[in-house]
């Protein structure tokens, strides 16, 4: 008895340590895709989501298990149904930025645009102003 819950407990963490990595996997190559196209054609824009996710379920329908010719199958059906679900996803999560950045740009007024070049430089300039304050 206590074999076999053993045995079951070892199923289920491998289970879960491998879906685990396989999300991880599929998550980091959506964002490295769609931060190389943002920074290729210099605009954040839905296609750039649409395209990330149209190469990566491109990408991780050839590794499924099958024939050439279903892997080619899951490859035009994940790149076409990729790029369906994330477009109004993508339009979605840019509005909602663009709706949480309208109190920033509002509120800190006083720094200079010039400087601030990415995501991760403006937030360190805000927290610096709001520390001297």
């Amino acid at each position: 008895m206590r074999d076999a819950m053993e045995k079951r407990f070892i199923r289920v963490t491998r289970g879960s340590i491998v879906g685990g990595v396989r999300l991880g996997m599929f998550t980091a190559a959506f964002y490295s895709l769609q931060n190389l196209l943002v920074e290729q054609r210099g605009v954040h824009d839905v296609f750039n989501v649409v395209g990330a996710s149209s190469a990566t379920a491109l990408a991780f329908g050839l590794i499924l298990p099958g024939s050439l010719r279903w892997r080619a199958r899951n490859m035009m059906l994940g790149s076409v149904l990729g790029a369906a679900f994330c477009f109004p996803l993508g339009w979605l999560h840019l509005k909602l930025i663009e709706k949480a950045n309208e109190g920033n740009q509002a509120a800190n007024e006083n720094l200079d645009k010039r400087d601030i070049k990415s995501g991760v430089s403006a937030a360190i300039k805000r927290l610096e102003s709001n520390l001297q304050k």
